[in-house]
């Protein structure tokens, strides 16, 4: 028979990803990862609403392993680094009382639509998590066990030669990893790592796996709405999956020009 903090750890925990956040009148309609600051601002007022304690990535992996019952706690994160976090979302979070993580890829600082490394900077001070999300962005677990390092490291000291500040939340690129670039992740002086899943976060997640919910172009208002609720999503497993196992084969045979 389960004890009620066991039951009370497999709650739900709503976290949301996002990567681009448009300006009115310039949403891309043919940009699957992007969305409109109106739906933006909803999906935020929905997480309000909820009553749950905001969370940084850090925050979070310190709560995963106190399991402080008294939390309710919700995150919203972003991965690559496009410049309208800073220019588009941001302003939304301060003025709704919200705190993100923003998960960089150092190699891309600087680039045209991306933040520049004074904006990584600015935001660090400011009070936005920056983690890390490798260097170039490759799928980490189909490459080289020191091409990972390098990436996962790298991007680590990058970030914090710009932000002056101690890095230690990670996202794997494209949600792909293994044993081995979990590893790696806790080596290179990470305290956490969030992976992707389309799933439910909850008190049993693996702190160097965290489940995440993406939100895209396609996703409507009511389904951010049930994950919120703790509905609209399974909970993360901890163990990978066979057919993860199956994709990565796939990949790694394209990426060596194999028939697939």
């Amino acid at each position: 028979m389960n004890a009620p903090g066991d039951a009370r750890r497999l709650e739900p925990v709503p976290i949301l990803l996002y990567h681009s956040v448009a300006p009115v009148g310039l949403l891309s309609g043919d940009d699957h990862w992007q969305v409109g600051v109106s739906d933006f601002r909803k999906d935020m007022e929905s997480v309000v609403e909820t009553g749950r304690t905001p969370m940084t990535a850090e925050a979070y992996a310190d709560w995963l392993r106190s399991g402080d019952p008294c939390l309710r706690p919700v995150l919203v994160t972003f991965d690559d680094g496009f410049a309208d976090f800073a220019d588009v979302a941001l302003p939304v979070l301060q003025e709704l009382g919200m705190c993100a993580t923003i998960f960089v890829t150092s190699g891309w600082v600087g680039r045209k639509g991306m933040l520049s490394a004074a904006a990584v900077r600015e935001l660090a001070e400011d009070g936005t998590e920056i983690g890390g999300h490798a260097v170039t962005h490759p799928h980490l677990d189909t490459i080289s066990t020191g091409g990972a390092r390098g990436e996962i490291l790298g991007c680590r000291h990058a970030l914090e030669d710009m932000t002056g500040r101690w890095v230690t939340s990670f996202a794997y690129p494209h949600g792909s990893f293994h044993h081995r670039t979990r590893r790696l992740v806790i080596d290179s002086g990470y305290r956490t790592a969030h992976a992707v899943k389309n799933a439910l976060s909850h008190g049993a997640d693996d702190p160097f796996a965290v489940g995440r919910f993406t939100v895209t172009a396609t996703t409507s208002r009511e389904q951010v709405q049930a994950v919120l609720d703790g509905r609209g999503a399974p909970l993360a497993w901890r163990r990978e999956r066979l057919r993860t196992r199956g994709y990565r084969v796939v990949r790694r045979a394209r990426a060596a020009g194999l028939p697939v």
